[in-house]
């Protein structure tokens, strides 16, 4: 059967309640919409003959207003408070399984968060593990180029003192060698100059 075009607009505006309120979306504006959706509701209901659907849009326009607080009815009718206390009874025996249900997500979420947070502990003590290992072995290996350096160090130091002790020495033999030499020189110098004086006088 085809809709009339105010049980179309009240489909429309009652998903769009339904949507705000699963969402938990505080809008002033709660009031108007549930007073536009009675006012629809009684049109449809001069329209319609399927009371099954009548009865479904009354259900699912006073869980609206019970999930926002409204508790009074623009239009009285016997029937309708019957269906309305009887919808708010199975909508808090829903609310009651459905808290239990939350709760049991709830502990299912903190279980699976201390869960996730211990294996990330594991991994962050693994990596530290890993990381302290690394690093060991960075400083052991930079010890020990540091103490080879060193000990190079140490050898060139020994060779440098060695050669400079030998041309200490060399030095001081070339000098001595020299100073003979110029002792020499001097000697022969001399001796010649006492003969050449001693040819000299003989001849004058």
């Amino acid at each position: 059967m085809e809709l009339s075009r105010q049980e179309i607009n009240l489909r429309r505006l009652l998903a769009k309640c339904e949507l705000m309120c699963k969402a938990n979306k505080e809008d002033d504006r709660f009031p108007k919409y549930v007073e536009s959706l009675e006012d629809m509701l009684q049109e449809v209901k001069k329209l319609t003959d399927s009371s099954e659907a009548v009865s479904n849009y009354q259900r699912r326009i006073s869980a609206v207003k019970f999930a926002v607080g409204i508790t009074t009815n623009k239009y009285e009718d016997e029937n309708d408070d019957r269906n309305l206390r009887n919808d708010l009874l199975g909508l808090r025996q829903r609310n009651v399984a459905s808290g239990v249900n939350d709760m049991d997500e709830l502990i299912h979420y903190h279980d699976n968060m201390q869960q996730k947070i211990t294996d990330d502990m594991l991994a962050l003590t693994k990596n530290l593990k890993e990381q302290s290992e690394t690093a060991n072995k960075i400083i052991k290996k930079d010890t020990e180029i540091v103490g080879r350096s060193a000990q190079l160090t140490e050898q060139n130091y020994s060779k440098l003192t060695t050669e400079s002790t030998k041309l200490t020495e060399y030095s001081k033999r070339a000098c001595k060698w020299w100073l003979w030499i110029l002792l020499v020189v001097v000697l022969i110098v001399f001796i010649n100059m006492v003969l050449f004086m001693k040819v000299m006088k003989k001849k004058y």
